[in-house]
């Protein structure tokens, strides 16, 4: 139950000359009426008498309690309809279930503050301090918050309610590591609002304006981002996009750093899911280059789950509770030979999409062989002549490595022959590993 009544907060205003300085610190002024509309008839009272009273604000049309010192203060349940809070202390203060529709709350300190349930659509919070605080449930559809501090704010769900944020105005506002968990962001203005961090597992980001928005680190699990443009956005480095919807949405792989969340968390179950939502993402929207890093990324990341070490966090349940020795021996061995098998594709051809890795293969291999060749005396001409030089060494491997063995040139025994034989497989595999690789690239260019 509140401390004062209405008229009694209205003349302490009068009495203070204003509400500039006016503490009501740590007061109980729960279930307080408050609104424009309550505090109607005594401001016709006021005017009848021509003077305008210290506690109305002409800006809003409400009460003020501009520059008031409301640390602590119990608010929980009132009405503050269209209020004058501008620049206001409200620091650690209960705003449980207050509504502040049409309120102006400008550079006001709400740090700390508990405003559970609260109505602040469409009120203007521009530069207002928000840090820590705690706002499951408010509502902030059309809210103006541009520049306001949010950083570390709690606006997450409380089922089956969620921070409405629908069309707010976040123009620069710091959200680093707020609590965003299945907001409301949509149509809402993020041009450079500072996200770093920030919870927004499950948001609902679809038309907002990300337009210079830092996303770095920013947790999008689940949220939804279809057809949001964040080829503007300043950085989604770190991000993580486990479940994501990502349809249409426009983005470019150098926004995304070297890897993102889940692979720096090494949660590659999942860092594997994200690429491929990211690959077929960019697919989708023609950038094929961005998709080619985003394929062998998922490709790194299953071979990354077979890996000895991990491979029992990823594939337990191919494993009985209690394996005996051989269970456990073969476990391991069967994923250690598809990590060596994807590690060797890799190496080889970067998953297919890698044409400089062929050719570097190929010309390793004319080499290779050529060294052998010569080191060992295995090549002669067709009179049986000793070949001595590098050079008829390297003609005779490229003729190997292509089937296209020169005449003047022979190898000197049966042995040779087979080393000659394999080598010309070895060219043939490579040869249709360039053009895999090729139509790959001419697809994707």
């Amino acid at each position: 139950m509140s401390e004062y009544t209405r008229e009694e907060i209205l003349r302490l205003i009068e009495e203070n000359g204003g509400p500039q300085g006016l503490d009501l610190s740590n007061k109980d002024l729960s279930g307080l009426d408050l609104s424009a509309e309550a505090i109607s008839a005594e401001l016709r009272k006021a005017l009848e008498l021509d003077a305008t009273p210290v506690w109305f604000s002409e800006t809003t049309g409400g009460i003020s309690l501009q520059d008031a010192w409301l640390g602590g203060t119990n608010f929980e349940g009132s009405n503050l309809g269209r209020a004058d809070l501008r620049k206001a202390r409200l620091e650690s203060a209960n705003l449980q279930g207050v509504n502040l529709l049409g309120a102006n709350l400008q550079e006001v300190s709400l740090r700390s503050a508990k405003l559970e349930a609260a109505n602040l659509q469409f009120v203007e919070l521009q530069r207002a301090l928000l840090e820590h605080a705690n706002l499951p449930k408010a509502k902030l559809k059309g809210a103006d918050l541009q520049e306001a501090r949010l950083g570390y704010a709690n606006l997450q769900e409380a089922s089956p309610w969620y921070a409405n944020l629908q069309g707010a105005d976040l123009l620069c506002a710091n959200l680093q590591g707020a609590r965003l968990s299945h907001a409301n962001l949509q149509r809402a203005n993020l041009m450079g609002a500072e996200l770093q961090g920030a919870d927004l597992v499950y948001a609902n980001l679809q038309g907002a304006d990300p337009l210079e928005a830092n996303f770095q680190g920013a947790n999008l699990i689940y949220s939804h981002v279809e057809k949001l443009d964040l080829f503007a956005a300043k950085s989604l480095e770190g991000a993580y996009f486990y479940n994501a919807f990502l349809d249409d949405t426009r983005m470019r792989r150098d926004q995304l750093g070297e890897e993102i969340g889940e692979e720096k968390d090494e949660r590659y179950g999942r860092a594997k899911e994200a690429y491929l939502a990211l690959k077929n993402n960019f697919a989708e929207i023609g950038r094929y280059r961005d998709e080619s890093w985003a394929y062998v990324k998922e490709r790194q990341m299953g071979k990354m789950m077979h890996h000895p070490r991990l491979a029992r966090r990823y594939f337990r349940e191919e494993l009985p509770k209690n394996p005996n020795a051989w269970r456990l021996a073969w476990f391991f061995a069967r994923h250690t030979a598809k990590w060596l098998s994807d590690w060797f594709v890799e190496l080889l051809c970067g998953y297919g999409e890698s044409l400089w890795r062929v050719l570097a293969w190929m010309l390793l291999v004319i080499l290779g062989f050529a060294t052998y060749y010569q080191v060992s005396h295995a090549v002669v001409t067709s009179s049986q002549d000793a070949v001595t030089s590098l050079w008829d060494h390297l003609i005779f491997s490229l003729g190997a490595f292509t089937t296209l063995q020169p005449a003047r040139l022979q190898a000197a025994s049966p042995g040779v022959e087979l080393w000659a034989t394999i080598q010309a497989i070895i060219g043939i595999s490579l040869a249709g590993l360039l053009g895999f690789v090729t139509g790959n690239r001419i697809r994707r260019s």
